[in-house]
């Protein structure tokens, strides 16, 4: 069949899978040969073949996470109108004052005494010597525009201006949080190490990455997946749950080796372009599941793309916050994040984390962590 492939044969869509199944088995073993799995990668493949068609849902997903942005905007216009009120109120306190004093002050000076009096000289003007005016440091323009966030970092602020021109419906603060996420590059353009490897908050996407040799602490099996313990703890806890009101969800990928996640980025080349790929798939030392905190789901159908149609998503949705967990890749997300929606990918952030990130109503892992996370 390699032959073939590299001599231009043309055969089957049925053939090519069945060679790169057998690529897969041989690369990585018994252990990872779940006619489930197999039959997951195929409808992945077969998902991904309408390009333009996935460029409209990329729009769509843009434009539904500006509209959410439109509120913000409207309230950022209305403080900055309020602050400019408040100023020109104070500015004219001020002159009132200055009016004042110059007037009783006037009142106290005699009526023959000169207000100004010039000295004769003898000194040619021209040879009088006066040091240059001190000019005083001008403010970066549109720095309070930024500086008035938490979030604010300084040494960004030209970066916030470039991107705000780029973007000009944004509001401000949402320009703040994604330049500190580097999402005004382009990705896979910083190779930004991942910080805090023992921090439950640890990102790990397309801009922060993880190094070859990483591996978690504390990984042990829950549900025949490796997970860190505290992960896996708050999993079996949800499972539980769930089970006690008759619904089933099964874990079927946790932690995964930088060098395991090589091989199924490459398999999925061997079938999907490189940019198709990237919107379902991570690559090797940008996947979140190297950090051990993140599990894909079966539910009472197996299969991922079944997991939306079970009656364990909306359970999962409306619960998860509960036991630390937060759904990674939603379906207005995907213009930050880079993924389409995933909704069987669960991630842990711990109990507070996910109930005040569901609480706030953000999105993305992504802004809690600029807005709350970075740099406190």
């Amino acid at each position: 069949m390699l032959k073939q492939i590299k001599e231009g044969v043309i055969i089957s869509t049925k053939d090519k899978l069945d060679f790169s199944k057998s690529y897969w088995n041989e690369a990585l073993g018994e252990d990872h040969t779940s006619e489930d799995y197999w039959n997951n990668i195929q409808g992945t493949t077969q998902l991904h073949t309408d390009y333009d068609e996935e460029i409209k849902r990329l729009e769509q997903s843009q434009k539904q996470y500006m509209e959410r942005r439109q509120e913000r905007l409207r309230l950022e216009k209305i403080r900055k109108k309020r602050r400019n009120i408040t100023i020109c109120v104070w500015i004219f306190v001020v002159l009132i004052v200055f009016f004042s004093v110059k007037l009783v002050m006037s009142q106290f000076m005699p009526e023959d005494q000169p207000t100004n009096v010039t000295e004769k000289t003898d000194t040619p003007t021209s040879d009088i010597k006066t040091d240059p005016p001190i000019e005083e440091e001008k403010p970066k323009a549109d720095e309070s525009l930024y500086s008035q966030f938490d979030f604010y970092i300084s040494e960004n602020l030209d970066r916030y201006i470039a991107y705000a021109n780029a973007n000009s419906d944004m509001a401000p603060d949402d320009i703040v949080w994604q330049v500190n996420m580097s999402l005004d590059k382009p990705k896979f353009s910083t190779d930004i190490p991942a910080s805090g490897y023992d921090d439950p908050y640890i990102i790990v996407n397309k801009f922060y990455k993880v190094p070859r040799d990483f591996r978690p602490p504390d990984l042990e099996s829950f549900d025949n997946q490796l997970l860190r313990k505290e992960t896996g703890e708050a999993f079996i806890r949800m499972r539980n749950a769930a089970s006690n009101e008759g619904l089933s969800i099964m874990a079927v990928s946790g932690y995964r080796s930088v060098e395991y996640q090589d091989n199924l980025y490459n398999s999925y080349l061997q079938s999907d372009s490189q940019q198709n790929v990237d919107r379902y798939s991570a690559r090797p030392g940008y996947s979140e599941h190297h950090t051990g905190m993140a599990i894909d789901l079966f539910g009472s159908t197996h299969g991922l793309r079944n997991f939306i149609n079970t009656p364990e998503y909306p359970w999962v949705k409306e619960n998860a916050h509960k036991y630390g967990f937060i759904i990674r890749y939603t379906e207005t997300g995907e213009f930050i994040t880079g993924y389409e929606f995933e909704p069987w990918h669960i991630r842990y952030i711990g109990v507070e984390a996910a109930t005040d990130m569901r609480e706030k109503q953000i999105d993305t892992f992504e802004e809690y962590y600029a807005r709350y996370i970075q740099n406190k």
